[in-house]
């Protein structure tokens, strides 16, 4: 592994805590394998997956399940944690290379041997679960309240702290937990910004008045 990807791995869901040496340490002999994908080529998709996690080490990925955008991957995000420990012949979704990519697999075996030999490691692989449990209820909650506004609204009044703020990774993934498109969010935001509702600068949002949010 380069020290590149070393630093990549190190700031994972499933390295968090471990210096780059241990995730060096933790991978030898596991059988980790780095695989290359050229731009919109398929990485995983309902019939044609493999019962591996993939841990995204350069480009992004899109995650699509039918013709509903999921959410995009970036370096450092983890993928196919629905493929292991289960005996399912179909995966949840398709992944497509967005830009060109690289991704390291490892195997079930080599996942069993990971959350074996560290408990740090096994903690840090049962909290993205839970956060994957989160973010997929999010996402059903944003899809069953109808419009764009009233989506946005639902998801802003689940999501911000105890200050009424709510900073976000990136306002395509926004975009695709509520279904809706990046040019659509940002006009919802704007309305919402000249009602006198929220404020909105960069990734952050501020919500000035929950109780008029429609």
């Amino acid at each position: 592994m380069t020290d590149r990807e070393l630093t990549v791995l190190a700031g994972t869901f499933l390295f968090r805590g471990l210096t780059k040496a241990e995730v060096a340490s933790a991978l030898s002999g596991r059988g980790a394998e780095k695989r290359v994908y050229a731009r919109g080529e398929t990485i995983y998709s309902p019939t044609g997956f493999r019962r591996e996690l993939g841990i995204l080490l350069a480009g992004t990925v899109t995650v699509t399940k039918g013709a509903l955008t999921v959410s995009e991957l970036a370096a450092g995000d983890l993928f196919g944690a629905a493929a292991l420990y289960t005996d399912e012949a179909r995966y949840v979704s398709t992944l497509t290379a967005r830009t060109a990519c690289e991704v390291l697999f490892l195997t079930q075996e080599s996942v069993d041997g990971l959350l074996e030999s560290s408990s740090l490691i096994r903690e840090n692989y049962l909290k993205y679960l839970a956060q994957r449990i989160r973010f997929l209820s999010a996402k059903v909650d944003a899809l069953s309240v109808g419009t764009g506004e009233r989506k946005l609204s639902a998801y802003l009044l689940r999501h911000v702290d105890g200050t009424g703020r709510l900073t976000v990774r990136s306002m395509t993934e926004l975009a695709s937990t509520l279904g809706i498109g990046r040019a659509s969010l940002y006009r919802e935001l704007a309305k919402l910004q000249a009602a006198g509702l929220i404020e909105h600068a960069g990734k952050t949002v501020q919500v000035l008045k929950p109780e008029l949010l429609p």
